[in-house]
């Protein structure tokens, strides 16, 4: 994690949380744009198994940009909590 420590000669809490959340949202955003892409059964006639491969793809990046929104959001809790 990255968690620089708020000082007097150093950014302010509200300048180093402040880049994290607009991140969270635009994170958000791009999940909410992506779950609009799920890879839809009626795109693969006959081939369930490519299908299903790549819906497994799709939910992964589902997954790994959570799993940022989630690690930036508690940035700025560590850093709020100082």
């Amino acid at each position: 994690m990255i968690q620089p420590i708020i000082n007097i000669n150093g950014t302010s809490k509200d300048d180093l949380i402040n880049p994290r959340l607009e991140a969270c949202d635009l994170i958000m955003d791009a999940i909410e744009a992506l779950r609009n892409a799920t890879p839809n059964g009626r795109d693969y006639p006959g081939d369930t198994e490519r299908c299903l491969a790549d819906r497994q793809k799709h939910y992964d990046r589902l997954n790994a940009l959570r799993s940022l929104h989630i690690q930036i959001f508690d940035e700025a809790l560590a850093i709020k909590g100082q």
